[in-house]
């Protein structure tokens, strides 16, 4: 099983830090990494894919103060990732 399998992928907007979108990785292969964005799942070829997946627990401790679309909060609930709105 791969280690990041399960794990949580942010898109900010430009260089502000608003969170816009939060996909989870659903599927590992050995060239592609397939990424479900909510309405979506973008497949990427791992040379293209960009980001370091990270834990429940840890995008809490990363990204716990940072500014949400109403998109990306409601994603999280629906994730049931532990936002706190500020």
């Amino acid at each position: 099983m791969s280690p990041m399998l399960n794990k949580l992928c942010v898109k900010t907007f430009n260089n502000t830090n608003v969170i816009t979108e939060i996909g989870v990785v659903k599927k590992v292969n050995s060239r592609t990494i397939h990424v479900d964005w909510g309405k979506k799942v973008w497949i990427y070829q791992n040379r293209d894919f960009r980001w370091n997946p990270l834990t429940a627990e840890e995008f809490a401790e990363k990204y716990g103060r940072n500014k949400f679309s109403p998109e990306a909060l409601a994603r999280a609930e629906e994730l049931g990732l532990d936002i706190q709105r500020r």
